[in-house]
């Protein structure tokens, strides 16, 4: 399973399906789940609360550098949050999925 990875991405409500789509359009991502959360953090001395959805997104380690840097492209934040964790097990035929289905 390792060559599997989930990436996460918190991005603003209203860009967020452009995201997901672009992605799984691309083939960087077999599937990408889109929640919605608050998130608190500290930008530019600030507190700051906003209302986001967490991209969860599904795809192979060779494609996770080119999935980050689109990701980069396109996300409106000067930083934003990308985070990318090995799955070290999986239900096989999804798994399979995944694979199929993300350009490695």
């Amino acid at each position: 399973m390792s060559d599997i990875v989930v990436l996460f991405s918190t991005v603003p409500r209203e860009q967020s399906e452009k995201i997901a789509r672009d992605l799984v359009e691309r083939r960087l991502a077999a599937c990408v789940n889109m929640c919605r959360v608050v998130s608190c953090f500290r930008w530019e001395e600030k507190v700051c609360r906003e209302d986001e959805e967490l991209l969860i997104i599904k795809t192979t380690e060779n494609s996770a550098a080119a999935t980050i840097n689109r990701i980069k492209e396109i996300h409106p934040y000067d930083i934003p949050e990308i985070i990318v964790l090995p799955v070290v097990a999986g239900h096989e035929p999804y798994v399979q999925w995944i694979r199929s289905e993300t350009v490695s």
